[in-house]
């Protein structure tokens, strides 16, 4: 255990860091199994949360405020288990298969198609959630939160050197080729490419926090001989796998993430020599000019994928201006807002997406003319009103926006917490267009950022009031 850290700490931290090294070297947490494994382990959550709770109460630092967004959380639960208790589809054999046909009379209380999943995806949800806000309840130290945080990046560098190999020799599935994927975009441990650019941006912005979090080199003696360095290294080789994957969105979040990174650094530079009385000029252009390189080499680096995905997406222009729409994916939306509309208030059930959505999806396949099956609506927010309404919606923004409610009064947000929550924004404005939620590693690496900015910002303020 660390020196100067409590038995319960370094349980908590180790509880979070299991799971975010298994989920994402678990395809993504994507695999049933894999899923299965992530609640099996984030069912330690509840215990944690009484033990940290009672020990609060013991030392006289509970207060209702900590548990403020439990509530909406409580409230979401609540939801979902009520409407398992009345399914709207049964199971009829028609022809020797089983098929789903709805109930004909349902009363207007909440709902599901699938209680099996929504019970299943709830499990999934409570375990990942409840085991990084153990973060904000247990950690008294951001030496702990720095700690986890740079052993979840270690984990992400591992995981995008592994990729890249995969990527550089061609291996036709996942773990070089021993297993067959189901998606062909994969890319290292991850079944879809932009699950893992999603990813990649949360770890990036963990990164950037780090870097901009320590001091002029922290008493060393210069760059090349300080923990900058080891950051520095890691965003490059983090940055390469987001063309290399051949996710288009995720590169775009990358340059937003990174634009924010050079104005924030020139910026800093530039008062750090003006203190000493120093020339701004060649600091500031040997920092442009070094990112300009890295931009270049990573470039160089991804230039194949690239390539290709630039071919990619000027066949879909043109395949869009020759329809008048954004294709299939318009469509997919019109549908699921069609869907979402009839069942406005508690939806459809979690979880019970892929199955209602075959009873209103008018896309056919121009091969075969038969109906294309979708998991998923790529969009997380329509899709979570899609399943849980306008009820569980506003639930689930209560909680979390209700977080935010702790650190109401700091004004001053310091590097890492201010990167976390921008790699946090982008994730969730993504979420308007792809479903990065759906994948469970993408998931706990959202809620470790947002608990961990949270949590760090409430010991800065500890600090700075004594």
């Amino acid at each position: 255990m660390i020196s100067g850290t409590s038995r319960l700490e370094f349980v908590t931290t180790l509880h979070v860091a299991v799971l975010g090294v298994f989920a994402t070297w678990a395809f993504g947490g994507g695999a049933v199994w894999a899923a299965m494994t992530i609640c099996l382990i984030g069912s330690l959550a509840p215990v944690i949360t009484i033990f940290a709770l009672n020990e609060r109460h013991a030392t006289g630092r509970f207060s209702w405020n900590t548990l403020l967004p439990l509530w909406p959380l409580l409230g979401f639960n609540v939801l979902v288990l009520l409407g398992t208790l009345q399914p709207s589809l049964r199971i009829a054999t028609i022809e020797g298969a089983n098929v789903y046909v709805p109930r004909a009379e349902l009363s207007n209380w909440p709902s599901s198609a699938r209680p099996d999943l929504a019970l299943r995806q709830l499990w999934l949800i409570d375990a990942i959630v409840l085991s990084c806000f153990n973060l904000l309840l247990v950690v008294r130290s951001k030496k702990t939160l720095r700690n986890l945080l740079i052993a979840l990046t270690i984990n992400a560098l591992s995981l995008a050197t592994f990729g890249s190999i995969q990527k550089f020799i061609n291996a036709s599935g996942l773990f070089f080729g021993s297993i067959a994927s189901p998606n062909t975009s994969f890319f290292a441990s991850f079944i879809y490419h932009n699950h893992w650019g999603a990813y990649v941006v949360l770890m990036l912005a963990v990164c950037i926090g780090l870097l901009f979090n320590l001091r002029p080199w922290s008493g060393h003696r210069d760059f090349w001989h300080s923990p900058a360095l080891a950051a520095v290294t890691a965003i490059f080789f983090l940055a390469v796998t987001i063309p290399l994957s051949a996710s288009r969105s995720c590169s775009i979040l990358a340059i937003v993430l990174f634009t924010a990174a050079l104005i924030h650094g020139v910026r800093r530079v530039i008062r750090h020599h003006q203190s000493e009385g120093k020339s701004t000029t060649g600091p500031t252009a040997a920092l442009i000019l070094a990112l300009a390189i890295a931009s270049g080499a990573i470039i160089e680096l991804s230039r194949d994928t690239i390539t290709t995905r630039i071919a990619d997406t000027k066949t879909q222009i043109a395949a869009m201006q020759a329809i008048g729409s954004l294709g299939g994916r318009s469509e997919l939306y019109g549908d699921t807002w069609h869907m979402a509309k009839l069942q406005p208030w508690f939806g459809w059930g979690l979880g019970s997406y892929g199955t209602i959505f075959s009873f209103y999806n008018t896309q056919t396949s121009p091969i075969d003319k038969l109906p294309i099956y979708y998991e998923d609506a790529h969009s997380d927010w329509l899709q979570l009103f899609a399943e849980t309404g306008a009820i569980g919606t506003i639930l689930c923004l209560v909680f979390l926006l209700s977080p935010l409610f702790l650190i109401r009064r700091f004004n001053a947000l310091t590097s890492l917490p201010r990167y976390l929550f921008g790699g946090c924004g982008l994730i969730l404005l993504y979420a308007l267009i792809e479903f990065p939620f759906g994948n469970p590693a993408v998931t706990l690496s959202f809620w470790t950022c947002y608990f961990c900015a949270i949590r760090w910002t409430l010991l800065e303020q500890r600090e700075r009031t004594g």
